[in-house]
């Protein structure tokens, strides 16, 4: 992760069929500018199965969390599923999420290590997509399919 002094950093990797992106710093409308165009391809995919990590997450306005809705938004459209992980540990994420009333909102992932965000049942459950089409797979090797996993770093000033 590159990280010269700047207010806003991410980090992406995949465990699984999961990406977790992991965010730093500011999420402010400037962290928000840099990570729509990444989430929204994330997103975009059939059953988005996505982690955000936002342990290290220091500070958060109304552009950040207009951002985490509108992901939770795409999300179940695409009859994914978002996880927040870290919100205990992020006072300004979770001070936020609770005054908006939003903290029942999110999925929340108490523990983002890779053995915890793989953790699925033996076998594939089907879900139904909210528009009726066909059922997305829910397990290890379902929705969308394993990519390499080679981090992917955002740094903003």
């Amino acid at each position: 992760m590159v990280d010269q002094g700047w207010s806003f950093a991410s980090r992406e990797h995949v465990v699984g069929a999961t990406t977790v992106v992991e965010l730093r710093g500011e999420v402010d409308i400037l962290a928000v500018t840099a990570l729509t165009a990444r989430l929204d391809e994330i997103t975009g995919a059939r059953c988005p199965d996505l982690v955000l990590d936002v342990r290290d997450v220091t500070f958060i306005d109304c552009c950040g969390m207009s951002l985490l809705c509108r992901t939770r938004r795409r999300v179940e459209v695409k009859a994914g599923r978002l996880r927040l992980a870290g919100v205990a540990e992020s006072p300004s994420v979770l001070r936020l999420l609770r005054l908006t009333g939003l903290l029942p909102a999110f999925d929340l992932c108490l523990d983002p290590s890779p053995d915890a965000i793989c953790e699925v049942p033996g076998e594939v459950r089907a879900e139904v997509r909210p528009d009726g089409g066909r059922p997305c797979p829910r397990a290890e090797g379902g929705g969308r399919p394993a990519a390499p996993d080679a981090p992917t770093d955002t740094a903003v000033a």
